[in-house]
């Protein structure tokens, strides 16, 4: 938003060019721009695919809590199998007789049905999933606003260099005017040849400036069609000007901090925070699994032998895993979650002041900017008013080209300040919008 300011001075500095920049083009209102920036610009469309993202998320967690099915298999070549040593039962005890118990080759396949009974985790897990869900939304609706001011922000530049073009416009033609009344009058005899120098310099000058002008004014377009998501290249064309937004712009303080998604946000951090710890605290819950199996194992001295008879095997019952104690390690962990979620809590808290702040700010400017701009436009019809004075006293032969060009100087200063405070205003008002959480993603 500072940079697409900072375009604008630079256009108003001078006073910018023609309307027709991108004539031919689809037309397009504000409002259209930003529900063609909100489908295709690109921070837009990312967090659009987080929020995709965030559901596959939930969907992955429930995944967890649905019965898991496993296939094992091994085979073994018992390059040499393993000798015991058991008392000769038919001689003297005392003597062992060492022996191997086996076969050369085995193998084995098992197949387990589990089924999560009791599982804090996974259900702590299927709740924080929906949180971060919500996450995602908030930021998806904090990408669109910043989408939406800074369509606006890029909308006003636009409209404001064709206001200041068109002030340059109506200079141009009163100024060529004078020119040729003063260089009539010189070809006359009755007018000097300094008068028509100096009114031919500085309209050499405008005509300078307002080609300057078309330029910005055509970056300007790249710019409003860049914040669009639309490639700089194609043409467009707005429906509306500078008066469709300079007529009632009111200022109500009304607001709350939930209508912003930043504060949302934190609000669904606090929450995820308050899960973790609470995860740690009851992970002194059992875990209790129940499971069935079924399975065949193979034994034979030759490989050729190995799977021409097989003994089945099977079970069913259930798996409990208590941890008792595990050191003073868990009694930390969740001392410093409550740490995390105290800062978190601080944050909100310290984010309401914030807002508070930014939007008594954003008023203050609105407020002052509006003053100027009311002030600056009066200012530019009186300085009309004087320039046309005295060029008519001019053309009546009463004052001078130097006086011409003193009132045609006040003149430019007057629009260029009038100018200025137009895009202050419109810009200041959006971002008051924004602090008190009035703009909408949709």
């Amino acid at each position: 938003m500072v940079c697409a300011t900072a375009v604008l001075t630079t256009v108003a500095g001078s006073a910018p060019a023609q309307q027709g920049a991108a004539a031919g083009g689809p037309a397009f209102s504000l409002e259209q721009c930003v529900q063609y920036a909100l489908r295709n610009q690109t921070n837009v469309v990312n967090a659009r695919l987080s929020r995709q993202l965030s559901t596959e998320k939930i969907r992955e967690t429930r995944g967890k809590l649905l019965p898991h099915a496993d296939v094992t298999g091994n085979f073994t070549d018992n390059l040499k199998l393993q000798t015991s040593l058991i008392p000769d039962f038919t001689g003297d005890p005392n003597n062992k007789i060492p022996v191997q118990f086996g076969t050369k080759y085995s193998s084995g396949v098992t197949g387990e049905v589990t089924q999560t009974l009791i599982n804090s985790d996974y259900f702590l897990g299927l709740k924080a999933a929906k949180v971060y869900d919500e996450l995602a939304v908030r930021d998806y609706q904090r990408t669109a606003i910043d989408t939406r001011v800074q369509v606006s922000v890029a909308y006003f530049n636009v409209l404001v260099s064709q206001e200041s073009i068109r002030l340059v416009d109506a200079n141009l033609a009163q100024f060529g005017k004078t020119l040729k009344d003063t260089r009539a009058r010189y070809d006359e005899g009755v007018g000097e040849r300094i008068d028509v120098d100096r009114i031919q310099t500085s309209f050499n000058n405008v005509e300078t400036q307002r080609a300057n002008l078309q330029r910005q004014l055509d970056y300007t377009y790249d710019v409003l069609k860049f914040q669009m998501g639309m490639p700089v290249d194609s043409a467009i064309t707005l429906t509306e000007d500078i008066r469709s937004f300079t007529g009632d712009m009111p200022d109500s303080m009304n607001y709350t901090f939930m209508d912003r998604p930043e504060y949302a946000m934190q609000r669904v951090q606090v929450e995820l925070d308050r899960l973790n710890l609470k995860s740690k605290k009851l992970e002194i819950i059992p875990t209790l699994n129940a499971f069935v199996n079924y399975g065949f194992n193979w034994f034979a001295e030759d490989f050729g032998d190995l799977y021409k008879k097989g003994f089945g095997t099977s079970a069913l019952g259930v798996r409990l895993t208590w941890p008792i104690f595990s050191g003073t390690e868990r009694i930390y962990a969740a001392r410093q979650r409550e740490i995390t979620l105290q800062q978190s809590q601080n944050s909100l808290n310290y984010l309401a002041q914030q807002i508070q702040l930014e939007v008594r700010n954003n008023w203050t400017q609105y407020r002052n900017n509006l003053a100027s701009l009311n002030t600056q436009q009066k200012n530019m019809e009186l300085t009309q008013g004087v320039y046309d004075r005295v060029v008519l006293k001019y053309e009546e032969g009463v004052a001078t080209s130097l006086d011409v060009l003193s009132a045609d100087s006040e003149l430019k200063t007057a629009q260029n300040d009038y100018i200025n405070a137009l895009i202050n205003t419109l810009i200041s008002k959006v971002q008051l919008d924004q602090a008190m959480g009035k703009i909408k993603a949709e």
